[in-house]
């Protein structure tokens, strides 16, 4: 067999590509970025209309997306440019020593993103928390993952960076995920009475998802004086809506604890299961 030679990337765009396979490259392009467009449009109508569903069509974008343009590069490159073997070979190797070179950060988050989208940590539309930030996840590149938080901030994790750090799912591609609002009342307050109305203003509210339990746990604790926290474990029917959900169970508590002469709440943190205790919502 022949030695390759290598083949400098500008004298292979000379031999191989003439105005037509040019011109037919570039329509493959745009056909496929057009129809990506029109995919995730008819998909994000989908994902509105069976809301139950939402996740698992968001979820297909991404993967469809790499599919799409794995297929496009191919068909450039073995039907429309159809370079001889050796030439392809000795060009990838170019090319391989160029990337190698000069994009490493690119190459590794690129096959982090890869891995990212066979392995399915998280879908399009979890909650999930990396480091500090908490939000939904609203897209999955093969660069980069974006999350939109609660203060409607879009964060950009580079995928090598996602795919190293421990990252925490709220709902694990579920609607519901499970909400924890915890209050604080004096130590020597009625438990019993507490409880029944805790549990009374989480199973109440219209945000609940009624198929799954609710939970009323209860702590002694000292902070300057001696308290009681109470824990309520309930979970919220959309992702979404689990800031209103805590809000609303607080609301219900408080007016219950008024109406019967008890001591105001101290109200604690609010978190979801996908979160560490002392991080920013």
């Amino acid at each position: 067999m022949k030695d390759l030679q290598v083949l400098p990337l500008p004298d292979f765009f000379r031999q191989h590509l003439s105005g037509d396979r040019l011109l037919a490259s570039l329509l493959i392009i745009v056909l496929t970025a057009a129809g990506l467009w029109l995919l995730r449009w008819a998909l994000n109508v989908l994902a509105a209309r069976f809301s139950r569903q939402r996740l698992l069509i968001s979820g297909l974008y991404p993967v469809l997306r790499l599919l799409c343009w794995i297929s496009a590069v191919a068909y450039i490159l073995f039907v429309i440019i159809h370079p001889p073997l050796n030439t392809l070979l000795a060009v990838s190797a170019s090319a391989g020593l160029a990337l190698g070179l000069g994009a490493q950060d690119l190459i590794r988050n690129i096959v982090a993103g890869v891995l990212i989208l066979f392995e399915r940590p998280f879908h399009i539309g979890d909650m999930i928390q990396v480091g500090e930030h908490y939000g939904e996840v609203v897209n999955i590149g093969l660069r980069s993952v974006q999350i939109r938080t609660f203060e409607d901030s879009v964060v950009t994790f580079p995928n090598a960076l996602v795919q190293t750090q421990a990252v925490s799912n709220a709902n694990a591609g579920q609607l519901n995920e499970m909400v924890v609002v915890r209050f604080h009342l004096p130590a020597d307050v009625p438990v019993g009475p507490v409880k029944e109305l805790a549990w009374e203003a989480a199973a109440c509210s219209p945000y609940v998802h009624l198929g799954k339990p609710i939970a009323v746990l209860i702590e002694d604790r000292f902070d300057y004086r001696f308290s009681t926290r109470f824990t309520i474990k309930a979970y919220v029917h959309e992702i979404r809506l689990e800031r209103i959900l805590a809000s609303d169970i607080l609301e219900r508590v408080k007016k219950a604890l008024q109406e019967q002469g008890l001591a105001a709440p101290m109200i604690g943190k609010v978190t979801t299961c996908g979160q560490q205790p002392g991080q920013p919502a």
